[in-house]
């Protein structure tokens, strides 16, 4: 997904958050749906497109889900912020390609494949594996911890949907980096510190909002484990103030495979 954050400069990101406030405070109108990929008001007369997101009631209910599993794992990690945005960029590449390990103890783990292309290939990927909250070069454990998973994760295939968890959540490198400016141009703007980044494992699964709305997700999606991404900022100092839902927001799911 193509945004208009890509190649933007930090005050220009900071621009575009001030208009999104400043045209509710003074049309006074319904407040922008930040759920969709693009913000717009109910005049139709700003329109920005903006980043996908997931609610905090669908983490909610995907956690939940992915405790019913029983794994042998923490409910998800944490991980070095700007670690992270060295891996992603340091080999120029086009897609980042995340998969569920198991290592030695049968613990759950998480792993990274840099790649130009959206197939595993264990030749020509770069390969990742994370520990102690960044993701370390391990091409030859990659490959034992993933088919330690592979072989694993039958259990956990879903009795209606007939769904194993999933096997591979790409993302395009370019959406990363937008993601990671806009968490940076709120650290600008609010004077926040940002402390690390959250990878929250969930569980797809249909649902009934507290609204009364159901969440039905699409067949690609029902049952299958991914995980949801939060920057966690240090808000002790406060140079000015964004809505909540602009800085606490979980960013998707990525792309899960096939």
């Amino acid at each position: 997904m193509k945004t208009i954050f890509e190649k933007q400069p930090l005050g220009y990101l900071l621009i575009l958050f001030l208009a999104v406030i400043s045209c509710n405070k003074n049309n006074k109108e319904t407040p922008p749906d930040y759920t969709k990929s693009k913000i717009e008001t109910t005049k139709g007369n700003f329109h920005i497109e903006f980043l996908n997101r997931i609610t905090d009631e669908e983490v909610e209910n995907g956690q939940n889900g992915f405790k019913e599993l029983e794994l042998n794992a923490e409910p998800g990690i944490t991980l070095d912020y700007y670690d992270f945005e060295k891996i992603v960029n340091i080999d120029k590449k086009k897609y980042a390609k995340f998969f569920f390990l198991l290592d030695n103890n049968k613990f759950l783990n998480l792993g990274l494949a840099m790649s130009d292309n959206e197939n595993l290939d264990y030749e020509n990927d770069i390969l990742y594996v994370q520990s102690g909250g960044r993701f370390v070069l391990k091409s030859g454990e990659f490959e034992n911890q993933k088919k330690e998973f592979d072989a694993f994760k039958s259990v956990l295939v879903d009795t209606v949907s007939k769904n194993d968890p999933c096997d591979m959540i790409l993302y395009k490198v370019d959406d990363i980096n937008n993601y990671l400016k806009v968490t940076k141009a709120i650290e600008g703007f609010t004077g926040y510190k940002i402390l690390s980044l959250q990878f929250d494992y969930i569980r797809f699964k249909d649902f009934t909002r507290k609204d009364g709305t159901k969440i039905d997700y699409l067949r690609n999606r029902e049952s299958r484990v991914s995980f949801a991404v939060k920057t966690n900022f240090d808000k002790g100092t406060t140079r000015a103030s964004l809505p909540n839902d602009i800085v606490d927001f979980y960013y998707d799911a990525g792309d899960l495979k096939p």
